[in-house]
């Protein structure tokens, strides 16, 4: 498969849609539609497995605006600040969504987000013996609820999240790799 033509068909303040024209093996053509983040460098995201010193897992309960629900999913954010590492950005996110503060952040792996809709991948972290630092500081527009599970009922919780609240599947993915990796 080739992409032979890209056209922006569309671009707004941090998003535009793509449509990708594309070759296939067979020598036909299909075009797709994607979409791109416009303010994002690296890879384009973070994500942060929080483990706190009790053996807590850190979740976050965010409302969506894509899926008009609540997603139960880790601290995540966006790689969007100019001269910003990955770590870096990952340990501006911990902080500003959680409280929580990270001194050692382990990169388990890059991962695309939604690979049929868009180029956005993330660089997944594991932080252990996170610390509470204090009252998160980020907005309230994703209404973000910090929620601390123990590893030891991850699975139940993964399993049987609250009544009204989704799960994002990234979470069981990303469990089995830290523990196939013996990091959890």
């Amino acid at each position: 498969m080739q992409v032979t033509r890209r056209n922006t068909v569309y671009k707004a303040r941090y998003l535009q849609l793509i449509e990708k024209t594309v070759s296939t093996p067979g020598g036909q053509s299909r075009v797709w539609e994607t979409v791109e983040r416009t303010n994002v460098h690296g890879s384009g995201a973070v994500v942060i497995i929080a483990l706190t010193k009790d053996g807590n897992l850190i979740f976050e309960k965010n409302w969506r605006a894509g899926t008009e629900s609540y997603v139960m999913q880790f601290p995540a954010g966006l790689t969007d600040l100019d001269g910003e590492s990955e770590k870096e950005a990952a340990t501006r996110e911990l902080l500003e969504e959680t409280g929580y503060i990270a001194t050692t952040l382990i990169p388990v792996l890059l991962s695309p987000l939604a690979a049929d809709l868009s180029s956005t991948r993330a660089m997944h972290y594991f932080a252990p013996d996170v610390e509470y630092a204090g009252a998160p500081s980020g907005s309230d527009v994703e209404g973000i609820e910090v929620v601390e599970v123990p590893v030891s009922e991850a699975d139940d919780f993964m399993l049987h999240p609250p009544d009204g609240v989704e799960l994002d599947l990234q979470v069981p993915g990303i469990l089995w790799a830290l523990r196939m990796k013996r990091l959890l």
